[in-house]
């Protein structure tokens, strides 16, 4: 890493920065505004994990939120209720949900 901007390290003094990672991208699909339910699936090379995040495309703000799991290669989405802040849980905006690859 560069000597200028953000540094960290492990509790034992090892540089643990790696700055900006990339990427596979599995696919994505869009999503829009109060929407909560849907699903995709897509096919994980052995020894890796599937990861998604949500990417609005839209200002128009929403209380309703929904829940994203994810299964194996599987993604889905639920309706939970507009106060529930718990794990998995994003806000029901107009976007798109990417699903990505991370070494297991």
């Amino acid at each position: 890493m560069s000597d200028f901007g953000f540094a960290s390290w492990t509790p034992a003094g090892v540089k643990n920065n790696y700055g900006l990672v990339p990427i596979s991208v599995l696919g994505f699909f869009s999503v829009t505004n109060g929407q909560q339910s849907g699903s995709a699936s897509y096919t994980l090379p052995s020894g890796f994990v599937m990861e998604i995040l949500q990417v609005s495309s839209d200002a128009a703000y929403t209380t309703t939120r929904r829940k994203i799991n994810i299964s194996g290669g599987s993604v889905s989405i639920s309706s939970v209720s507009d106060t529930d802040f718990g794990a998995n849980t994003y806000p029901a905006v107009a976007g798109f949900i990417i699903a990505y690859l991370r070494a297991a």
